[in-house]
């Protein structure tokens, strides 16, 4: 058992936050599913309708550091149900939503609520257990991340071809509020951190240390940038490959299901040897992408593209995450909140800019430049061997 030594009520609590970031990310990425359904509601392109994923990740992107500065002295579990809160009526809003415009303003409510929630479980997670549990607690919590990702897009996807895109949203919403229910009743309370920095204002180390930061924080810029320039738009993709509609949820649940493998890759090289792991990632990113060029493959032969793709993108994310901490640039919930804003940016920049492609020139231009855009990430990261080092010193 991973923690056996610890008490029903942490162990609880740790399931509650898990619960937390599935509903985060769901909630999050929920409209790359609904996609085609949403363009088809409000009679736009599906280009136009990928500024649903802008506008929840343009919150995030804006303020997640400010907002978790803000609300550094906060009681945590208020904070952690405020958040849901958020959520619940940012996804009752898409439900309802008359108009795109009243769709996106509901995003961006859940964006702010995602700055703060996804800014404050990991510090959560490590005042449940004693510091030598902290890395378990922490990677037991994000793995509801994982989750939401795989089940997020093709669960919302199956719903959306069932029923419809509305009754999707409605259904997330009546979950958030359930586990907004169970959070208040069951999860353990927990101290607002301490700070001995005035005004709880992050303090920068030295100036390598933010450097090596800095160069982190653009690497996963760069690669969330790339993949969301075409994944979110993932479902027209698909169909232009002649994948029929029916298909589309099992095919993205399939691909979605295999990007764990991703993390296990990720996870036997990233306390090793970084730069060689980003490299391959990058490399089966590449592949994955490279694949989907024209018409080298179609249907059911995309799940094999889809999913390469997907395994070196989902590995990025441990190597993001470990040279951030390895930086030892600034407060750990600080850094927490930056790598989260950054992602959220390279979700905005790409959802946003491969919309605009798409509307304009279509995937025969779009493709490619994701493709260059990876090309970018690797180069990045290859040319910082202080942030993403060939090889590490090896722990006794």
């Amino acid at each position: 058992m991973l923690f056996k030594s610890l008490s029903g009520s942490t162990l609880v609590g740790l399931c509650a936050l898990f619960a937390c970031t599935f509903t985060a990310l769901t909630s999050e990425v929920a409209p790359v599913g609904l996609l085609v359904d949403m363009a088809q509601a409000f009679h736009i392109q599906e280009g136009q309708a990928g500024l649903a994923v802008s506008a929840f990740a343009l919150m995030v992107a804006f303020g997640a550091v400010p907002l978790t500065i803000a609300t550094g002295k906060m009681d945590r579990k208020l904070l952690v149900l405020m958040s849901l809160g958020g959520y619940i009526v940012s996804n009752l809003v898409v439900a309802l939503a008359p108009t795109f415009l009243v769709l996106c303003l509901g995003r961006m409510i859940g964006g702010l609520a995602h700055a703060v929630l996804m800014s404050v479980v990991a510090a959560y997670a490590a005042r449940l257990v004693s510091p030598d549990m902290t890395g378990r607690a922490i990677s037991f919590v994000y793995g509801g991340t994982s989750l939401g990702a795989i089940l997020g897009v093709p669960g919302s996807a199956a719903i959306g071809h069932f029923a419809s895109w509305r009754i999707a949203m409605f259904i997330m919403t009546g979950l958030a509020v359930v586990l907004l229910v169970f959070i208040a009743l069951k999860l353990p309370p927990v101290a607002a951190p301490s700070s001995s920095v005035p005004g709880g204002v992050p303090t920068i180390r030295s100036r390598q240390a933010f450097r090596n930061f800095g160069l982190v924080i653009l690497v996963n810029v760069v690669f969330f940038f790339a993949h969301n320039l075409l994944y979110t738009y993932v479902t027209p993709l698909l169909l232009q490959h002649g994948v029929a509609e029916n298909d589309l949820s099992v095919v993205l649940l399939i691909t979605g299901s295999l990007s764990i493998v991703g993390l296990w890759m990720a996870s036997l090289m990233v306390d090793r040897c970084p730069a060689l792991g980003l490299l391959c990632a990058g490399g089966l990113m590449l592949v994955g992408m490279g694949l989907m060029f024209g018409h080298i493959l179609s249907g059911w032969e995309c799940v094999v593209a889809i999913a390469i793709w997907c395994i070196g993108f989902s590995a990025i994310v441990p190597f993001v995450m470990s040279g951030a901490i390895r930086a030892n640039a600034t407060q750990a919930d600080v850094a927490g909140a930056a790598v989260n804003s950054a992602s959220n940016v390279g979700i905005l920049l790409g959802s946003a800019t491969g919309g605009q492609i798409l509307s304009l020139a279509g995937f025969s231009v779009l493709t490619p430049v994701s493709l260059s855009i990876v090309v970018l990430g690797i180069a990045i990261g290859l040319a910082s061997p202080k942030a993403f080092p060939w090889k590490l010193a090896s722990s006794h």
